[in-house]
């Protein structure tokens, strides 16, 4: 009798327990909303708060080269480490492997074949076993050796490359003199110039991109209050991650730019007052006080991880920031700090860790750590 009472107290609850609403995440909720599957997260995450242990596993001073020198740059970053410096402003890019060694120049100032004006913007990325640099509206390939492959001219501007077939552009559509609809589509690369075709509107929103004066017709832009557009894309499940960062709400879309769920945070954005805006807004833009708004954003940015999961740069205080992870399904896993004296609002995350450029002295510096506390997401 004993035996046969446990189990008609166990097996009731056995079954409650496989129909909870997410299986091992009990606080993660979801709910069909229009059709399409809302990952509802808590305020905290599932795993905790981690300050991450870093190791600083690679440092490149342009400087150091008597060929390079470079005092505004970005960065390009492969899986495998290697990096690219550039200055986006004086079309000029450099290589380097993953161990920081200098493997010389990427492309030339000019109008030829393979070759970018300083007038046009200059960004180079990693795509497969290329190297792609964009400017204007001119897309050149090269090798990994820096052999120029080919090049086209698009009628749309890349932003993200999503595998060697598409790419992510931005675009602007005009609704009224006032009124601005900005947009992100999928392009499909033709086989010749001017031949990309739009797949599908993966996300839009009105006037955004600038705070607007009161009169409508002026305004300004800053990182902290000004809602933009964020996209991401994912290789390994091939997925993309649009959002609007004053929301904390992240769609997930196929390649065809169908909706494959939404992630959504209980999230409430930091609220500032007058010492707040003055202390966020330089000095040359303190007339726009009265129209800075009385809340941040919901976030800055995101990436995608090689695993599959998604960091999210929340905007957690004034001049503030942590990092979000959501795992391959969008369920909230950790929220990151990083160490003191280590700004997150610079830091782009990879497979590994993070890089980002710091100022050592006058000049610029690639920086790159490992992270070496949370192998469930950046490996050990």
């Amino acid at each position: 009798m004993k035996r046969l009472f446990y189990m008609i107290v166990l097996v009731p609850l056995f079954l409650a327990f496989l129909a909870a609403p997410d299986f091992g995440f009990p606080q993660v909720k979801t709910e069909m909303i229009g059709g399409v599957k809302h990952i509802l997260n808590p305020e905290k995450p599932s795993k905790g708060t981690v300050v991450l242990d870093v190791e600083k596993v690679l440092e490149i001073n342009p400087y150091d080269q008597k060929d390079v020198g470079i005092r505004y740059m970005l960065f390009a970053r492969d899986d495998d480490g290697a990096v690219i410096l550039f200055d986006p402003n004086q079309a000029e890019g450099h290589k380097f492997d993953n161990k920081g060694n200098y493997l010389g120049s990427l492309v030339k100032k000019g109008q030829g074949p393979g070759e970018f004006s300083p007038m046009q913007g200059m960004y180079a990325h990693f795509v497969g076993d290329q190297i792609w640099v964009t400017g204007g509206m001119k897309l050149a390939k090269f090798d990994r050796g820096g052999k120029l492959i080919g090049e086209l001219t698009l009628k749309n501007r890349p932003s993200v490359f999503v595998e060697d077939s598409h790419f992510l552009s931005e675009r602007y559509v005009r609704k009224s003199p006032n009124e601005m609809i900005r947009v992100y589509s999928l392009i499909k690369f033709g086989a010749e110039s001017l031949s990309d075709e739009i797949v599908a509107d993966i996300i839009q929103a009105e006037n955004v991109g600038m705070i607007r004066s009161k009169d409508g017709r002026g305004g300004f832009a800053e990182p902290w209050a000004t809602p933009h557009l964020e996209v991401a894309y994912e290789r390994r499940d091939q997925r993309i991650f649009a959002g609007l960062t004053s929301k904390y709400e992240i769609t997930v879309k196929n390649l065809k730019g169908e909706p494959l769920f939404v992630i959504e945070k209980k999230h409430q954005n930091v609220s500032v007052g007058t010492k707040d805006k003055e202390e966020l807004l330089i000095p040359q833009m303190r007339q726009y006080l009265s129209v800075y708004p009385d809340e941040l954003l919901a976030f800055q940015g995101m990436r995608a991880l090689p695993n599959g999961d998604l960091v999210v740069h929340r905007v957690s205080g004034v001049k503030k920031l942590e990092a979000d992870i959501f795992d391959s399904e969008g369920r909230y896993l950790y929220a990151l700090k990083t160490p003191e004296g280590i700004s997150m609002e610079k830091a782009s995350f990879h497979g590994r860790g993070f890089s980002l450029i710091e100022s050592k002295g006058d000049y610029p510096v690639y920086i790159e750590y490992r992270v070496k506390n949370l192998p469930e997401v950046f490996g050990k």
